[in-house]
């Protein structure tokens, strides 16, 4: 039998990449949601339809709750605020819970909580690397594990992308434990798709180079100036550039994709 007499391998045509991208009906739950790429990407998937949660830790109430009315107030969907410490196992339970007791699933997941510390280097204090270590790695496994525990038991599969780092792959003067922790999220991104791929759930990464979200505010500007140097396209990125990377991970465009890390620095990471 030739493959073209098999439905299986016969090629499918062209359908709507409109329709792929939707989001219409998904549950999705943002970590760091407080954030400028956190905030986008919540925005983001509000805008293609999906309900979602913004997580981040308990100070940032009043900010999650203000950001969760913007989108209710913009978007045709619901958006509720849930805190927590990530880095907290009982606590990552917790917020997962009341996001599938306010939505009654999760589709999508945006691992995206994480922190840098200053006088980030290898004579540093160990607390202040057990910190960065228990927030950008164990925090994320954590939070990813949960989640996809959820969807295993919903049997829907789903999407998790996690948030790593241009200094996953350079090194420019973003510490040293952080720069550590990008680099495992990558791999363990990997490592968590072979996993999940018999369940359908799909987990990639984005690599965000140096984005205006309103981290680098109390930079002088000379060291913004220097930051500019560095990159080929002699700009800095914007969050919707991150965002909409982010949602296309979540949707079915990325339905072949899993394993993936997406960088997006402005070509800093060519040389």
């Amino acid at each position: 039998m030739l493959a073209k007499e098999c439905e299986a391998y016969r090629c499918k045509e062209f359908t709507s990449i409109y329709k792929l991208l939707s989001l219409e009906g998904k549950k999705a739950l943002v970590t760091g949601g407080a954030g400028g790429i956190g905030r986008s990407t919540a925005k983001a998937f509000a805008e293609l339809g999906a309900d979602v949660a913004l997580m981040d830790i308990p100070s940032k109430l009043t900010d999650l709750q203000r950001i969760c009315d913007e989108i209710k107030d913009k978007y045709p969907v619901n958006a509720v605020a849930v805190t927590g410490d990530v880095a907290d196992e009982a606590s990552v339970k917790e917020f997962v819970a009341q996001t599938v007791e306010a939505f009654g699933t999760i589709h999508i997941l945006h691992s995206n909580a994480g922190i840098v510390l200053p006088g980030d280097n290898p004579n540093a204090p160990i607390d202040g690397w057990n910190k960065v270590l228990g927030v950008n790695l164990t925090g994320m496994m954590l939070v990813c594990r949960t989640v996809a525990n959820v969807m295993i038991e919903h049997q829907h599969g789903g999407a998790i992308i996690n948030t790593a780092s241009k200094s996953a792959h350079i090194i420019s003067g973003n510490g040293f434990s952080y720069a550590a922790t990008k680099a495992a999220v990558i791999h363990m991104t990997k490592a968590m798709a072979a996993q999940y791929v018999p369940y359908g759930i799909r987990v990639n990464s984005i690599s965000p180079g140096v984005v205006l979200s309103g981290i680098h505010d109390n930079v002088p500007v000379e060291g913004m100036e220097h930051m500019l140097g560095l990159i080929p396209m002699k700009r800095f990125g914007t969050l919707d550039e991150i965002a909409g990377w982010v949602a296309v991970l979540a949707s079915d465009v990325a339905g072949f994709m899993t394993g993936s890390d997406i960088l997006v620095d402005g070509g800093q990471c060519i040389y």
